[in-house]
């Protein structure tokens, strides 16, 4: 019993900084695994915008299509620019259609080299933007471009 008076908590100092190490390793995990959640959460809403965007650029392409005669697409740049973009989408995704023809004197250009090509086949260049917004308080966009090399014959 003499010896229990003379212990000055040795013992118990070394415990205590035991459990304080413990407790510090433990947050220091915790707060890595939140991060790594953030992370993965981002990365679930990019590849979502990204699938969307994709998506609304293909409806428009089909329901620009299905237009027939009336079709945008079929439009050829005019002399005067007037017409050089064109909004065909603008739920969810904003999708903008320019001409690509840079030249306006000759509206289409020759088409990408095919094998046995038409004589006389010209291609009217279309590009589609699709730009979307996400992210916490949509401050990140995702843009995607898409070209088109549409033929038509004749041309000018």
């Amino acid at each position: 019993m003499g010896n229990l008076n003379k212990q000055q908590g040795v013992v118990l100092v070394a415990a205590m900084l035991m459990i304080l190490m413990v407790s510090g390793i433990a947050v220091s995990v915790m707060s890595g695994s939140a991060l790594d959640s953030k992370m993965v959460n981002a990365t679930q809403e990019s590849y979502r915008t990204e699938s969307s965007a994709r998506g609304d650029t293909e409806k428009v392409i089909k329901t620009e299509l299905a237009k027939g005669g009336n079709s945008k697409f079929l439009e050829i740049k005019k002399k005067d620019n007037s017409n050089s973009e064109a909004t065909l989408l603008s739920s969810g995704s904003k999708v903008v259609m320019t001409y690509e023809n840079q030249n306006i004197n000759i509206p289409l250009l020759d088409c990408p080299p095919n094998f046995a090509p038409t004589p006389d086949m010209k291609c009217n260049y279309l590009k589609l933007t699709t730009s979307q917004s996400y992210g916490k308080g949509n401050k990140h966009v995702m843009t995607i471009n898409t070209g088109i090399a549409q033929e038509m014959i004749g041309g000018n």
